[in-house]
């Protein structure tokens, strides 16, 4: 970034903070009372997609400063960089065409994704119309992993009938050993996705698992001669490209598995889904862009506001993997210290990412964001369509997802509690007493999202929804989102330690703590 970008910058955000300052200590029951419109105004939709930031302590002028800061940050650059395939993962020299994998030709084309995308089709017809297999085990770790696994989990009404699937990523062995049981391995499928095929925890899981017996396997991989080399018939191997991120990589035959699990057609419509988003996340202006305007409300909740970690909360069971997978999708991609071009950052990149499905959630650490100290914005989604289950369940969950909203804003003084008891007939001494403990402040943030069904298309368009938030999260900080260095130091020292806790050789100047550890891990 030149001087006069960085100088911007500056200006921009002392507008942002500016506007922090004025908002800070509002009450977000009094912005409502101010703006009769206010939900109206700050109401966004996208394909398949609508959110309501109504409940954010944010304003029109708020985020018009923050459209500013996005226009120094040279936003639409970035998104037209990207879109353009131009190198935007400056640290590996790739661009960055998650995005492509999207159907961007009709079926039959002549590109290489197309291509790629026709084998899975076929491979997946081969597999189902054999009757030869009625399981599926998948091998794969990180984005590798969790992608599959939240569109399987989120899909299941269109899962194909009578296929048994499993996962394993972890390499504590009890994780693989819990993928075979009970399955029979002349009637299993073994898929082993690594972008690099060299993933320690994946390759060590596929040895175990190819030395059990299963009667084929297949991989997707960045790196098809290694996949090749390892004993994968050439014909089985489902290729991906190296502008392919491993949190991004649930579009490409990393989810052969989906391809092969779900109906027919419901991995292509999810595909058109996320290309739906993709269209309008490249062609809507910033104050118009969905992922956009949330990325700058993400923002200003971590970094005006400071809060430095937010909740997500499906209200929907089938979506009960996204926390999961938007943690590695966020703090993966932005948890950096550093912009682009190697200077310190001024500001995080990247909130902490966490959260369960409602209601469950609403039993466990909902108790911190209605009393806690620090106050925690909250992003609730609801699937708008219709559900599995019995019927009356889904007013049910709509009203614990709208009281939860309600409750964070409203919350309830001291003396509301106080009068509700003295009411029950509770003592004057007993209510004075118990009604702190019963008060809740109140004046808490939070999104409320609605996804118009829990189809392929929407769930399609959600998850491209969060990759470009993400992507735009990292333009207003100036962090490259695409590399994930953090990741290989503790790789690296495994590899070092690894020898030493099987009998070899120690490594020399290990820490003291370390070196004990090793030594009672290996006795």
């Amino acid at each position: 970034m030149g001087a006069t970008d960085l100088a911007a910058m500056t200006q921009a955000w002392s507008k942002v903070e500016a506007e922090a300052a004025r908002l800070k200590r509002s009450k977000l029951l009094d912005l409502f009372a101010a703006d009769v419109k206010r939900m109206e105004a700050l109401t966004f939709s996208a394909p398949h997609l609508l959110a309501d930031f109504s409940k954010q302590r944010i304003d029109s002028a708020a985020l018009a400063a923050m459209g500013a800061l996005a226009q120094a940050a040279d936003f639409d650059g970035w998104r037209a960089k990207m879109f353009a395939g131009e190198i935007v993962n400056n640290t590996e020299g790739r661009a960055a065409k998650h995005w492509a994998l999207r159907i961007q030709d009709p079926p039959g084309g002549d590109n290489e994704i197309t291509a790629v995308l026709d084998r899975m089709h076929a491979f997946a017809h081969e597999i189902a119309e054999s009757g030869d297999y009625d399981a599926v085990i998948h091998l794969g770790i990180g984005g590798s992993d969790l992608g599959p696994r939240v569109v399987l989990d989120a899909l299941k009404a269109y899962r194909r009938p009578n296929l048994t699937v499993r996962f394993a990523s972890n390499v504590d062995g009890a994780d693989v050993a819990d993928a075979i049981e009970g399955l029979d391995p002349k009637r299993t499928l073994l898929i082993v996705a690594s972008k690099t095929f060299t993933t320690q925890e994946t390759l060590a899981n596929a040895e175990f698992v190819r030395a059990w017996g299963p009667a084929r396997i297949a991989a997707a991989t960045a790196a098809p001669e290694k996949a090749i080399a390892w004993g994968v018939a050439a014909a089985d191997v489902f290729a991906f490209w190296d502008w392919v991120g491993g949190r991004y990589s649930l579009w490409s035959s990393v989810s052969l598995v989906c391809e092969i699990a779900l109906t027919h057609g419901a991995f292509f419509k999810m595909l058109e889904g996320a290309e739906e988003m993709d269209n309008h996340f490249r062609d809507a202006p910033f104050a118009e862009n969905l992922p956009a305007v949330s990325a700058a409300v993400q923002m200003w909740n971590r970094e005006a506001l400071g809060h430095r970690s937010y909740a997500i909360i499906p209200y929907a069971e089938r979506l009960r993997l996204l926390p999961a997978w938007l943690q590695q999708l966020e703090m993966e991609s932005n948890g950096k210290g550093v912009t682009r071009d190697g200077a310190s950052l001024q500001r995080s990149a990247c909130a902490v990412t966490w959260g369960a499905a409602g209601t469950n959630a609403q039993h466990s650490f909902f108790q911190l964001l209605h009393q806690g100290v620090d106050e925690i914005p909250a992003e609730f989604i609801v699937n708008a369509g219709a559900s599995e289950g019995p019927a009356s369940h889904r007013t049910k969950v709509y009203a614990n997802a709208l009281a939860q909203a309600r409750a964070l804003v409203v919350g309830k003084s001291a003396e509301q509690a106080k009068a509700e008891m003295l009411a029950k007939g509770i003592s004057e001494a007993e209510a004075t007493r118990l009604a702190p403990h019963r008060a809740f402040t109140g004046n808490r943030a939070s999104t409320l999202m609605a996804i118009d069904e829990l189809s392929p298309e929407a769930l399609g368009a959600l998850l491209a929804f969060y990759e470009h938030r993400t992507f735009t999260q990292a333009v207003l900080t100036g962090v490259n989102p695409f590399d994930q260095w953090g990741v290989e130091l503790g790789k690296d020292m495994a590899n070092a330690l690894l020898p030493g806790l099987e009998g070899g050789a120690t490594p020399e100047n290990l820490d003291p703590s370390t070196a004990a550890w090793l030594r009672q891990l290996r006795t």
